[in-house]
């Protein structure tokens, strides 16, 4: 179980950037997919990169399973959770097999066998010799997401996943996600600023305005029994 406490960060020295992540508390929890809903700039991507470690909060703490995360624990906890959409899954000038072989090796718990039936499912089996860089931007997300699964990870950090991608990618990786919960009980913590795009699948919902969370609740609290709630009500 991921948990943040207090967590503050500010972007720029002297106040340059006043950007600020400010006093936030979450816990997401495994078995289950959370959200962060915001705008763009609202602060999502730097609170998904402070709580996977990649930026040090200048006040609060995260936890994992109760302990502390720190320099010392950091490579243990970056193998039970994986983060989509930080950039440097692969290398862009090589396959997607070769990317594969190479990468899979750093995870002890990456399961090939999970792994080929998650390329099946993603439509992603005939693409394994393409060149990352000649990609679709779905193909590429599926291609992550596959890859970030096939580890096995508790939890899973999702950084916009579903952006700009169309309808039938959007079902796919949704399918793709959903299958990883109910089958290997996977927490799942995924950004994004579209209520329509996760209103089917999400259990609880973390609103995010300013580097705040102004609201949290399930998806019944907040979007309503039928998921129609409008955005801008929630902000």
């Amino acid at each position: 179980m991921i948990e943040a406490k207090n967590l503050k960060f500010k972007y720029g020295p002297f106040g340059v950037d006043k950007f600020e992540i400010k006093d936030v508390s979450i816990k997401p929890e495994q078995g289950y997919i959370s959200c962060l809903l915001g705008r763009n700039g609202s602060g999502k991507t730097t609170l998904l990169k402070l709580l996977y470690g990649v930026l040090k909060s200048s006040g609060g703490s995260v936890f994992w399973n109760g302990e502390k995360l720190s320099i010392r624990n950091i490579p243990a906890y970056r193998q039970e959770v994986a983060f989509v959409g930080a950039g440097g899954w692969c290398a862009e000038e090589l396959s997607i097999k070769r990317n594969t072989e190479i990468f899979s090796i750093l995870y002890p718990g990456f399961d090939n066998a999970y792994y080929k039936e998650l390329l099946d499912m993603a439509g992603l089996a005939g693409d394994m010799d393409k060149i990352c860089m000649s990609l679709s931007q779905g193909q590429r997300m599926k291609a992550e997401i596959v890859f970030a699964l096939a580890r096995r990870p508790k939890f899973l950090l999702m950084d916009e996943p579903l952006a700009n991608l169309d309808p039938v990618f959007k079902t796919d990786i949704l399918e793709l996600i959903q299958k990883s919960v109910s089958e290997n009980e996977t927490g799942v913590l995924l950004s994004t600023h579209l209520c329509d795009e996760i209103s089917d699948i999400v259990d609880k919902i973390y609103v995010i305005e300013d580097g705040r969370i102004s609201r949290s609740g399930s998806r019944f609290e907040l979007l309503g029994a039928a998921g129609e709630r409008d955005l801008k009500e929630l902000f």
